[in-house]
């Protein structure tokens, strides 16, 4: 029998150890509150529609409150009267918001931009969309399984890549652990994969041969992948903050590079010196109205992309194997060792808060060691400059120049 719905009755309600309860509103038809034998309180609602019986779940109670369930029931029948499904609508909508694509979105918006640096959530983005959002699209997040993600993170093995392969398992972990966090799925799809390839350090550190090779090689590049990499070089900063690089961090008068707390790995903000072979580099840029150093082209707004095409030809070019951008920074590290510098000043210029300055030596210590910085990276930016080209290096870049006979 329809009874007039109170909060106060509904909060008492209680299926009383029976399987499931349906009681009914007196006041709008069709309207009513199930509650299962756990307890749990739903809001229901009951119509027809071109003939057929059909029954739209509302919402839970006490998260959806008596009045807005009322409002919304209301607005169904509404739909009813006007020939239209409010149970396919609701559905579509459904089926939308858990496409994948819009998933990622989702959880970029209020997960990343909330929890992450800046940059973390621009590489987070960056690997759902070119590795998951690539392949799966508008793919229901409900009906995505294990193997789905063992295929992508595969591929990526197969292709070589296998530190992006481990990037892209724990970017994607997050992500399902946020789906589950948000009621979207029950239980994540990555739980129990495993990492794709061994996790080892690199100790990959370019020799001074083989920087003969790539120096020239640089020089033909230009701007912009060419006069990254030769400042990634000199700076043994890390790519993500050589190429977020700004003119307003740039002091050219002092000689200076601040790079923000929000883009450095360990969330301190780091003072950079710039040799005079760094600062020759940066001078030589054109600078327009952009901020950015290194602007995409065509979109000031974003950095410039394209880094897998622009490296491949660096190993043509130069013949040298086996080698990442990252290899440069810890390249430039161990030079400076082998001109002397000391390992605290070593850690000073990669920002470094391990090592010499973990701990209570890290607390107290507080001397920035900037003087001694900028004269280890002018001797080594003295260093690389004083290289002379490699013959191979040369001729073979040479001979790419030259035209082709026909076949």
């Amino acid at each position: 029998m329809p009874q007039n719905f109170t909060d106060l009755m509904l909060r008492k309600l209680t299926s009383e150890g029976q399987a499931r309860v349906e009681i009914w509103d007196a006041r709008i038809p069709g309207f009513g509150l199930r509650v299962s034998s756990a307890g749990t309180k739903t809001f229901v609602l009951v119509y027809r529609h071109r003939g057929r019986p059909r029954r739209l779940t509302l919402g839970r109670y006490p998260i959806l409150s008596l009045a807005d369930a009322r409002t919304k029931a209301t607005q169904a029948l509404l739909a009813v009267n006007e020939g239209v499904d409010p149970g396919l609508v609701e559905q579509a909508e459904d089926d939308l918001a858990y496409q994948f694509d819009a998933v990622v979105t989702a959880f970029v918006k209020a997960h990343c931009a909330v929890h992450n640096k800046a940059s973390t959530a621009k590489e987070t983005e960056r690997l759902l969309r070119k590795h998951f959002v690539s392949a799966w699209k508008k793919r229901d997040v409900r009906d995505i399984r294990p193997p789905h993600i063992n295929d992508i993170l595969d591929a990526l093995v197969e292709a070589g890549k296998p530190s992006e392969a481990n990037h892209a398992l724990g970017v994607i972990k997050t992500l399902f652990g946020w789906c589950v966090d948000r009621d979207m799925i029950a239980v994540s799809p990555a739980t129990k994969i495993k990492k794709p390839a061994k996790h080892g350090s690199r100790s990959r550190a370019l020799s001074e041969g083989e920087l003969q090779r790539l120096w020239p090689v640089l020089e033909d590049e230009g701007y912009p992948f060419g006069t990254m990499t030769k400042l990634l070089l000199l700076t043994g900063q890390r790519r993500g903050e050589v190429t977020q690089m700004k003119w307003s961090q740039l002091d050219l008068a002092a000689k200076t590079w601040l790079i923000p707390a929000e883009l450095s790995k360990n969330g301190r903000e780091h003072l950079v010196p710039l040799s005079d072979h760094a600062m020759a580099i940066i001078t030589s840029i054109p600078k327009d109205q952009n901020d950015l150093v290194f602007p995409a082209r065509g979109n000031g707004e974003n950095v410039v992309s394209g880094f897998t095409r622009a490296k491949n030809r660096l190993d043509r070019l130069s013949g040298i194997k086996d080698w990442t951008l990252h290899d440069l920074r810890r390249t430039a590290a161990t030079h400076l060792a082998k001109l002397g510098t000391p390992p605290h000043i070593i850690e000073r210029v990669l920002n470094h808060v391990s090592g010499s300055f973990a701990g209570v030596a890290g607390v107290y210590n507080r001397h920035p060691y900037f003087e001694e910085m900028r004269s280890a990276l002018q001797a080594w930016g003295e260093q690389v400059a004083a290289m002379p080209a490699h013959e191979s290096s040369a001729s073979q870049r040479a001979s790419e120049r030259q035209p082709q006979p026909n076949a």
